[in-house]
């Protein structure tokens, strides 16, 4: 599978993450805690490259453990 990487893309999930690190308006991620549990989900390729989507982060603090089986079952 061709694994893209783009500072506009969601490392986790590869939806738009809304990114504003190009815009003259402050980043939304920068408001937003991101438990290290959720950073530690990415892919090593992708770590620091953009940011996670906010539905991502919600879903992950909502219930971590459906999230992450959620993952490895969308990943195998």
């Amino acid at each position: 599978m061709f694994d893209q990487i783009s500072e506009t893309i969601c490392p986790i999930c590869g939806r738009d993450n809304n990114c504003m690190v190009h815009s003259n308006e402050p980043c939304w991620c920068l408001s937003v805690e991101i438990p290290q549990e959720l950073l530690d989900l990415i892919p090593e390729s992708k770590k620091k490259k953009a940011c996670i989507c906010l539905k991502c982060i919600r879903d992950f603090k909502d219930d971590p453990g459906k999230f992450i089986n959620e993952r490895i079952l969308y990943n195998s």
